[in-house]
């Protein structure tokens, strides 16, 4: 049967080493949307981190942000959230509390707080990140639990590998374990990982469900591209799983297609052999 929803991851897979949208990329999308095919954007990104890059796809798509946490349509409606229980972000920020100066509380609501950390945060980890794109979003706060007023979207510990490595450990051992969904983002080429605390059962791929079932489309009509750890959910659940070039190490299952590096356009090789030539 035609492929009838891509779903797209951003960093790594439509968004190269450039931080860019190739043309030919945005060519092949355009294509297959022109046959009809739904395109969705599925990132670990804030809604807002992802939409200077959304905003680069020639037409309107649904984006499935912060890991599967919320789905907006093109229209700017919010059709599902699955956000951290305000109790379980305790228990998980009183687990890792030797990695504070890494760790931030990531809130679904606008302007200042919307990504909120330690005053000791170091500039090593996200503090770094968000002073240089975020700081209008960006609240640094003297005690990180005394911010978790409402339920946030997620925990996240950010910043060099060997640094962070250790916190999974901590969260699998403490009281909030039975309660999360814990998910690794990594580069090794620039020394970053993401370790993403979520509520239970929310991931790309629970979403991407929800989403097909919304709109009819079965397994085996979906597309998936990813490079990343946070991507499995997703491409198990495609009936079409296609990982990057430029896939992290690990991440490949029996079965899967590989398609190009990001950098030349691996996106476009996919949708053109997969989509518009069958």
């Amino acid at each position: 049967m035609p492929i009838r929803l891509i779903a797209l991851d951003l960093d790594g897979t439509l968004v190269n080493s450039q931080w860019e949208i190739s043309e030919k990329d945005r060519q092949a999308l355009e294509a297959a949307s022109e046959r009809g095919v739904q395109v969705v954007v599925v990132t670990g990104r804030r809604h807002r981190a992802a939409a200077p890059y959304v905003a680069r796809i020639p037409f309107p798509v649904t984006t499935i942000t912060s890991n599967g946490a919320i789905i907006t349509t093109p229209k700017g409606e919010v059709v599902y959230r699955n956000l951290l229980p305000a109790p379980v972000a305790l228990q998980v920020l009183e687990a890792v509390a030797t990695y504070r100066p890494y760790t931030v509380a990531i809130f679904d609501q606008p302007g200042r707080g919307q990504v909120t950390m330690e005053d000791c945060a170091i500039p090593e980890g996200p503090l770094g990140w968000y002073l240089k794109t975020s700081l209008d979003q960006l609240l640094l706060v003297p005690h990180l639990a005394d911010a978790i007023k409402s339920d946030p979207i997620q925990i996240m510990i950010g910043g060099p590998t060997v640094r962070i490595e250790g916190a999974e450990t901590l969260v699998r051992q403490s009281a909030a374990e039975a309660a999360v969904q814990v998910t690794w983002t990594k580069y090794p080429d620039r020394n970053i990982a993401l370790f993403d605390i979520m509520n239970r059962g929310c991931s790309k791929g629970r979403a991407l469900k929800f989403w097909a079932r919304k709109c009819s489309i079965p397994p085996r009509q979906i597309m998936a591209m990813g490079d990343n750890f946070n991507d499995v959910e997703m491409l198990e659940f495609a009936g079409l799983p296609v990982v990057m070039g430029n896939h992290i190490a690990g991440l490949p299952r029996p079965g899967w297609r590989v398609t190009s590096h990001c950098d030349e356009s691996g996106v476009a090789c996919a949708i053109e052999k997969y989509v518009l030539k069958s």
